[in-house]
């Protein structure tokens, strides 16, 4: 028998498997009457990338009582369908040398997908920008379609030397009537015990509904060279959590608008 608890712990585990593999365990489970054992289990998810979805599901199946694994096919089964369109709710980005063993998709290419197909806002934060020529045409066909696109860079004035050249530079080719862009003014900055002002060091792209949030500024290196980790992050209440605190912040007076006609 199928329990409320085990279709929870089924759909928690969805969240982050593809859905082709999620069903491809399902038909493979499906052939088998027999009821989860330990052994059985653990052949069931060793091949599954994400950890934490694989041990939700481990726990599940040995918890889940008489059930057989034809039976719990079949809840996977509705589970899938009634999940969405089964990506997963997080995702691990990267640039850097591949392990060999795990396929993961790059920061930069992540970026210009979501881009390419934004319906309404881009909001990018960062604290350096240098040689994106791809990343502005992409941005600047955006712009033309009518997208939202707000800036949040880190400034060479503002960060007292800190940062080697305005990251605001990097956009010149991006129509500068259609973006708004803001900075942390250095008189809202704390500074440390050598009198150095806090950075705005925050990485993070906004595109609809989707973030990408990970260690990656937007350059040439940090797309290319540099061994950078990220999330991309499709669960609508963090995303608008992520964009309200900025919102906030502007809102307080923490973030200020620059006109970028001036800026560059």
């Amino acid at each position: 028998m199928i329990s409320a608890e085990l279709v929870d712990r089924l759909t928690e585990a969805c969240r982050g498997v593809p859905r082709d593999t999620w069903n491809r365990l399902s038909a493979e489970l499906a052939e088998f009457n027999s009821i989860p054992d330990a052994v059985s289990v653990q052949r069931a998810t060793d091949r599954l990338l994400n950890r934490d979805a694989a041990w939700i599901l481990s726990d599940a199946f040995l918890k889940a009582g008489t059930a057989t694994w034809a039976e719990i096919a079949a809840a996977m089964l509705a589970v899938g369908h009634l999940s969405g369109d089964g990506r997963p709710i997080t995702e691990i980005i990267w640039s850097g040398p591949p392990n060999g063993r795990y396929s993961v998709r790059r920061i930069d290419q992540v970026l210009y997908d979501l881009i390419a197909a934004a319906q309404q806002r881009i909001v990018l934060i960062t604290f350096a920008a240098h040689r994106v020529q791809h990343l502005c045409e992409h941005l600047a066909r955006a712009v033309t379609r009518g997208i939202e696109l707000t800036l949040i860079l880190e400034s060479e004035e503002e960060s007292e030397g800190q940062l080697t050249s305005d990251a605001v530079a990097a956009f010149r080719d991006v129509q500068a009537a259609r973006m708004r862009l803001y900075y942390w003014p250095i008189t809202k900055r704390e500074r440390n015990q050598a009198g150095r002002p806090g950075k705005l060091h925050a990485k993070c792209a906004i595109v609809d509904n989707v973030a990408i949030v990970g260690s990656a500024n937007l350059t040439d290196d940090a797309f290319n060279r540099n061994m950078e980790l990220g999330l991309m992050v499709r669960d609508r209440p963090t995303v608008f959590a992520i964009v309200d605190h900025f919102e906030e912040l502007i809102r307080c007076g923490e973030l200020n608008r620059v006109d970028p006609s001036q800026a560059f």
